[in-house]
């Protein structure tokens, strides 16, 4: 007889979601809740450009049926240019940056941004930055 595990297979303590990988165009760009969640956002910006997400409401309405208060993702955005411009990350509507963050992505450097889901009804989330990394 198979044990509850082998029946429902969970995962504990990784994710098994795929990272979407967004060309972004060198201009102010606004992500799509597909975008916001779960992807690499690569940019060559030729001045410093503003990078939006999705509203909280659309990404809960993207991360699906099982969301629920604490659920996570990751947005990771990837800053191209040689030197100068710098990339900074804009909260869609309902969508809050933690106020100790560094929401800027300066040339040739990385950073992760860990977004949560805070409250259901009317849809909110927090979303924290990592340090960044150069490249």
């Amino acid at each position: 007889m198979a044990s509850i595990f082998e029946l429902e297979k969970p995962v504990f303590g990784r994710s098994n979601e795929s990272l979407t990988v967004v060309a972004a165009s060198d201009a102010a760009t606004t992500l799509t809740a597909a975008q916001s969640v779960n992807s690499l956002v690569i940019m060559t910006p030729g001045a410093a450009r503003d990078l939006t997400t999705a509203t909280a409401a659309a990404i809960v309405a993207e991360l699906g049926d099982g969301v629920r208060v604490g659920t996570s993702f990751s947005l990771i955005v990837r800053n191209e240019a040689a030197a100068t411009h710098a990339i900074t990350l804009v909260a869609g509507s309902g969508v809050t940056l933690a106020t100790d963050n560094t929401n800027t992505v300066a040339a040739a450097n990385t950073r992760q941004f860990i977004g949560r889901v805070t409250a259901i009804g009317t849809p909110a989330i927090t979303i924290y930055s990592l340090p960044a990394g150069t490249h």
